[in-house]
């Protein structure tokens, strides 16, 4: 077996599974373990494990040239901003801007957001309102702008004092922006679906309302951060078309890539981009990178192909059924929530526990909330789409399982 001793910074802790391979919906590790993948690796893997085409086509884009700075233009580059904009996003959003991962797309519209209004002679703007709880990525930018306890702590001497504003509160919207003075706002980013920090809260249709009318109003740059919920994983394209959420900015990551290659990208509206002029946003080194364009557009390419979008939303309907009858009465389990691929389980014990006794029956699920209220403990089951319905009903009696052998250890 290979030496995971060294594998993290710091030496404490257990070594971690050292995984060797993938087939669809498993996982496969060293010591001949075959892991159940509930939750699509960090709700990544859209598409399914050990899939050739996108490994192909980023072999064939490395085989053409290397590193091409990312203001020059590539063929493979073109093919995906060109399929995005005219087979995925909305009406309107025709500009793009490519990264290679989420944390880089959420704080590069935060960039763009400020850009905006200095392009319209703003100075002044420069808050991003964020929502509580919320998690956006993890460059000090992002960690600032977002509401987790946990992945805050430590770092708050660090942080600009970014304004909040509940989830689900519209008063509350209304009074967070009028306190702060509209005039010195630049941005509003929000989850559509709260992944991470909220395990699937999904905030009122009143809410969005509120919010897309406010910033409409002020000027306000609308930024929906699509990372977790975006590329088919609610069932829809974009997790912000189940409400009435009107955003200016769609952030995308995790799913653009398939779990196949690091990929993101900010888009936005003529609205936005035809303010900018000549101005530009600085690029990241590995923004757009050939051989990741090159694989994404072929994990795009699957997911419309094989209707992988629509089997989300069939496939979630079961899912959800079978969550909620199996734990919806459950001693530890506060709530389940969710659609599509993408459910949130909320928790009355540790979420670091059940992932671990999950382990134990080779299920992986994903640990959740932010280790304090509104959802202190949490995890997620968002497998690949590719899940069928026999490995779906596996994922929740594996996890019941779990759930049951740590309420009996209970006092």
């Amino acid at each position: 077996m290979l030496d995971a001793s060294r594998y993290t910074l710091a030496p404490g802790g257990d070594h971690p599974p050292v995984i060797v391979g993938g087939q669809g919906v498993y996982l496969y590790t060293d010591d001949g373990r075959r892991i159940l993948d509930g939750c699509a690796g960090a709700i990544v893997g859209n598409i399914g494990w050990g899939r050739p085409e996108p490994a192909a086509a980023a072999q064939q884009a490395m085989a053409e040239g290397g590193y091409v700075v990312p203001i020059w233009a590539t063929r493979h580059r073109l093919d995906l901003i060109e399929r995005l904009t005219e087979r995925w996003l909305p009406e309107g959003f025709d500009r793009v801007f490519l990264t290679s991962g989420g944390s880089e797309s959420t704080d590069s519209a935060m960039r763009l957001a400020r850009t905006y209004q200095l392009a319209m002679g703003r100075p002044e703007r420069w808050k991003i309102v964020g929502r509580h709880p919320s998690f956006h990525g993890m460059t000090l930018g992002t960690i600032a702008v977002a509401s987790h306890a946990g992945r805050r702590a430590g770092f708050e001497p660090m942080l600009v004092d970014f304004p909040k504003v509940p989830w689900d509160d519209p008063a509350a919207v209304v009074e967070v922006i009028e306190r702060e003075d509209p005039g010195t706002i630049a941005g509003f980013l929000a989850e559509p679906i709260i992944g991470a920090a909220g395990a699937c809260l999904s905030a009122s249709d009143e809410y969005w309302e509120t919010v897309t009318d406010l910033c409409r109003r002020h000027d306000i740059v609308l930024m929906a951060d699509e990372v977790m919920c975006g590329y088919g994983r609610t069932g829809t394209t974009w997790g912000h078309q189940h409400t009435p959420m009107e955003p200016d900015v769609i952030v995308g990551g995790k799913g653009l890539g398939g779990g196949y290659v690091p990929m993101g990208a900010v888009a936005a509206s003529r609205r936005i981009t035809d303010a900018l002029g000549s101005r530009q946003l600085m690029f990241f080194t590995f923004c757009g990178a050939d051989a990741a364009c090159a694989a994404s557009s072929v994990v795009l390419d699957i997911l419309e192909s094989e209707q992988l979008v629509e089997r989300a939303a069939t496939l979630g309907t079961r899912l959800g059924a079978a969550l909620r009858a199996e734990l919806g009465n459950h001693s530890l389990v506060a709530d389940v929530r969710g659609r599509g691929m993408f459910y949130g389980v909320e928790l009355r014990c540790p979420a670091a526990a059940v992932v671990a006794e999950t382990l134990r029956r080779d299920l992986f699920v994903y640990p959740a909330g932010t280790g304090a209220d509104p959802v202190p403990q949490a995890v997620m089951v968002a497998p690949p789409f590719v899940v069928d319905e026999a490995e779906l009903d596996d994922i929740v009696s594996r996890l019941g399982d779990a759930l049951d052998e740590i309420a009996a250890r209970r006092p």
